[in-house]
């Protein structure tokens, strides 16, 4: 398995990378690479041109402030995830990096480049979704920013633009009454989800007061659980659940059959990891500690 002829450039700046991806239509960004030289190989993906923005100034900066925490473009998972102060802010990053692929992967793969890449069965996209984060894009127009809820359209498909990249997301703090979690239903640890569930609960009192809830791996993308979101509030250690249940199952509707599995297991799947999830975010009494 070898790719197609493809030529390589690395730029210094933002500016040269946007300058390179305008000279070709098919030209791709090279971040970690962990998605796109796997379909290259396969012949899948054929551009004409890498553009690797592993040394472009300023994509590797990882801040943590009152506000949240800024990734840049070329951050990779195992960096964040190493980091107490991110782990301090954000809490459900490092919870929701547990969960992706393996060691070797982690220590390549950006946060960014998994955002941008788009898998429908993706753990970073449903999170950051689920914990309101911001993304930075660049391009021929300029600079603008998109809510990540706003991001994904589709299986492998977003809102970047022509000539567009991904500078930078932000993760906004976690509040102190809120747990963010994740969790998924795999074959094998480090294996893509068959199912997944990305979410925010806030508490008080012992019951839930708030919810984002994001589903993945269900459908062609990333999609908020409205129906669950609403299931939930009130919810309380002794419930027993049914009701998040179906609407967990209701909210996965659009599930699809596939080799891994069918649309109806998924959806069984969905409405079991809601419960569980919403059970386990409840134990930690909004400490943040996690499930």
């Amino acid at each position: 398995m070898k790719p197609a002829p493809f030529d390589y450039y690395r730029p210094a700046t933002v500016e040269d990378a946007l300058a390179a991806l305008g000279t070709s239509e098919t030209a791709k960004v090279l971040a970690g690479g962990q998605s796109l030289i796997p379909a290259m190989n396969f012949r899948l993906s054929q551009p004409d041109l890498l553009v690797d923005i592993g040394g472009v100034e300023g994509f590797d900066r990882l801040e943590v402030g009152p506000s949240g925490v800024m990734i840049g473009a070329s951050v990779t998972q195992s960096r964040v995830m190493a980091s107490d102060e991110v782990a301090n802010t954000v809490p459900g990053l490092r919870r929701a990096l547990h969960h992706v692929a393996h060691l070797q992967i982690r220590n390549r793969g950006t946060i960014c480049g998994s955002i941008a890449h788009a898998d429908p069965a993706a753990e970073l996209p449903a999170l950051a979704i689920a914990c309101g984060a911001t993304l930075f894009l660049q391009g021929p127009a300029g600079e603008r920013t998109v809510d990540a809820g706003d991001f994904f359209l589709g299986p492998f498909w977003t809102e970047l633009g022509e000539g567009e990249l991904i500078t930078g997301v932000h993760f906004p703090s976690e509040p102190a009454d809120t747990v963010t979690f994740l969790d998924e239903l795999a074959w094998r640890s480090g294996d893509f989800a068959i199912t997944g569930l990305a979410g925010a609960l806030a508490t008080r009192g012992g019951s839930v007061s708030g919810a984002r809830m994001v589903s993945f791996g269900v459908s062609g993308a990333p999609r908020r659980m409205t129906g669950a979101e609403q299931a939930v509030l009130g919810f309380s250690a002794g419930d027993d659940g049914s009701a998040v249940y179906g609407a967990a199952y209701d909210d996965g509707a659009d599930a699809v059959d596939d080799v891994h599995a069918t649309a109806e297991y998924r959806r069984e799947a969905l409405g079991a990891l809601a419960v569980r999830s919403v059970r386990a975010a409840l134990a930690t009494n909004g400490n943040g500690t996690g499930v």
